[in-house]
């Protein structure tokens, strides 16, 4: 008998993996001779992969909603986001730090100055970290996930690929914006760039590709937990105060959007990581006194 597959939730899988494959391609031809005018290509492809989010968010409620969550589905829904949010912000990491050292080359006047970075060395380590954190982490998802395709899960442990991709493209993002100091909020607040900024702004391509090794640790460790924030908003509804929030945020973040994402991305991955840390402080400080037996 012909097998029937949902097909609105895996075309809208399949524009996460569109939008993915797009970031991978901007990202290749970045690097088609080294050309500063392309680091343009690298803004587009982070936007991109940002875009790719808002597909995953609604594949999975599409899917429940219409009662079309299959095991089909859940496996594409794993290799998209391993396009989109696994591949496509290592090799954005890869490639703006590429160009920054290309840059940094270009001014020192001495092609062997790559050599003597030792992040160069290992930027391929970090990079390649983040990948397969990603990697194993889905492929740890699918396996607990199977049998349980309708369910709705309210937390992960361990950091989810989307979060991770929006910590790099938001710093990415970030490095554009400033560096380019052309945006209507940054200009009301200063007409012309701030002496010292692009020194500062160097520090994003130079350590970004630690920053991904760590968010490769985040992604596979079972000791954090952090929220799904889709399943907690749009599961069970929400009330209008919170419906009402949610409508001015929006508003927020698209008249502020670099800074606002750079915000809310680091702010979902640091605080569960600071929360875990400090529960043993808080546990330690909420313990009664123990009363010894002649008292």
């Amino acid at each position: 008998m012909p097998r029937h597959i949902a097909v609105i939730p895996n075309i809208i899988t399949l524009c996460n993996a569109v939008c993915g494959f797009i970031a991978l391609t901007l990202i290749a031809g970045s690097l088609e001779g080294g050309e500063t005018h392309l680091l343009v290509r690298l803004h587009q492809a982070a936007w991109f992969i940002l875009a790719g989010m808002l597909f995953d968010v609604f594949d999975g409620k599409v899917a429940r909603a219409t009662g079309g969550g299959t095991t089909l589905g859940a496996q594409l829904d794993s290799l998209a986001d391993l396009v989109t949010f696994g591949l496509a912000p290592a090799g954005l990491t890869l490639a703006l730090f590429h160009h920054w050292n290309l840059e940094r080359i270009s001014e020192s006047g001495n092609p062997l100055s790559e050599a003597g970075n030792p992040l160069s060395q290992l930027i391929w380590v970090f990079c390649l970290a983040y990948f397969l954190g990603a990697l194993l982490r889905l492929a740890r998802f699918n396996s607990v996930r199977d049998g349980h395709e309708n369910d709705d899960h309210f937390a992960f442990d361990g950091m989810p690929t989307p979060g991770a991709a929006g910590v790099v493209t938001s710093l990415v993002l970030m490095y554009f914006t400033l560096g380019d100091w052309n945006a209507w909020y940054l200009t009301t607040f200063s007409a012309t760039k701030p002496e010292g900024l692009d020194q500062a702004l160097a520090l994003i391509p130079q350590f970004l590709p630690i920053c991904c090794f760590l968010l490769g640790y985040l992604m596979v460790s079972n000791r954090i937990t952090y929220p799904h924030v889709a399943s907690q908003m749009f599961g069970q509804g929400m009330h209008f105060d919170r419906f009402a929030s949610l409508v001015f945020a929006v508003t927020v973040v698209v008249f502020f959007k670099e800074p606002m994402l750079c915000l809310v991305f680091f702010g979902y991955a640091l605080w569960p990581a600071v929360h875990w840390i400090s529960s043993p402080l808080r546990r330690s400080k909420g313990d009664p006194t123990p009363i010894s037996e002649e008292e």
